[in-house]
């Protein structure tokens, strides 16, 4: 990146934020901080009024404004990619948001771009499932992050799948967290008077309270995810695949807790770590005589239990169609 370009992308990145770290713009331009401080002094002594120093940051005096951001075709194409990965896996308001955003940026790109992002529209798709019309509806995504912008209590009605029950919740919202294909809301619970994790899928009404809080009162919402992550009992697998039943779950290999994998001469050998033995067998049996189970014992003992269970199943199916003809 050459002087100019640079100098630009740190005044953009100076009005990104309230306040920028030293550090932040020593990472991101891949400079030194003497560069930094030079740089930041010829946007001074162009005009651009920066405030702050080395130990607090620096930031861009409230009232200044840059022209229209221009983005170059790479930077908005990847925007369209974006898009697209959010209309398959958001929920509906999230995803309506950032179409709306991506249509205010198309606004504002030239003609020759905007024919650009025209062409590749029709020739970029996301193929993963959708997901389901129970749980892409919106699932509240917008407001809970005003919530959490604003530090403003939550109150929830909460479906629990534990008790198959609606209950209410006054809830401090902590974080937003996306994993397992479903976003998490961490929060602090007042009924339960702890942190607890919220599907936000499963929340059927929200309304934001006028109630504020502190997020430095209650623990760390990723060290708590982490604990519970690693707090539940986890199980290591090895199985041995046929090279083409490998070769067919490259992907879907990593939604069973895929760890690693080595080449033998004519199969393929994986480590997995999997939370529940009873539905990695499940989804193991599918690949019939392609895969073979190395260990644990206890996963064969699913597997032929479920064996049994289909094969007693299949013969009440036949006797039945049997004694109807």
């Amino acid at each position: 990146m050459n002087r100019i370009d640079r100098l630009t992308a740190i005044l953009i990145h100076l009005q990104s934020k309230r306040r920028v770290p030293l550090l932040e713009l020593e990472d991101r331009f891949e400079v030194s901080r003497r560069t930094v401080f030079r740089d930041i002094r010829s946007l001074m002594d162009a005009g651009v009024p920066i405030g702050g120093d080395a130990s607090e940051g620096y930031f861009i005096v409230e009232g200044y404004h840059l022209p229209p951001v221009m983005f170059d075709q790479n930077e908005a194409a990847a925007l369209l990619v974006a898009g697209k990965v959010m209309e398959r896996n958001g929920d509906s308001g999230l995803a309506t948001n950032f179409q709306n955003a991506l249509l205010k940026i198309k606004a504002v790109l030239r003609y020759s771009d905007k024919e650009y992002l025209e062409k590749l529209d029709e020739q970029i798709a996301v193929m993963v499932p959708k997901l389901p019309d129970h749980l892409s509806q919106n699932s509240f995504t917008s407001e809970i992050q005003q919530a959490i912008a604003l530090r403003k209590q939550l109150k929830i009605e909460y479906y629990s799948s534990y008790s198959q029950e609606v209950n209410q919740r006054i809830i401090e919202p902590l974080g937003l967290v996306f994993y397992s294909n479903r976003w998490h809301l961490i929060a602090h619970c007042q009924m339960r008077k702890a942190l607890r994790d919220f599907r936000t899928d499963r929340i059927r009404q929200l309304s934001i309270l006028s109630t504020s809080y502190n997020p430095d009162d209650y623990p760390n919402y990723i060290e708590y995810l982490n604990r519970s992550m690693e707090g539940s009992q986890s199980y290591e697998v090895v199985v041995d695949f046929s090279k083409k039943a490998a070769h067919i779950i490259q992907d879907q290999r990593y939604y069973q807790g895929f760890i690693e994998e080595e080449k033998l001469e004519s199969k393929v050998r994986m480590k997995f770590l999997t939370p529940s033995l009873d539905y990695f067998a499940r989804w193991l049996m599918m690949f019939c005589s392609d895969a073979h189970v190395v260990s644990p014992p206890a996963l064969l003992e699913k597997l032929h239990d479920y064996t049994v269970e289909l094969s007693t199943h299949l013969e009440k199916i036949e006797d039945a169609t049997k004694a109807v003809t």
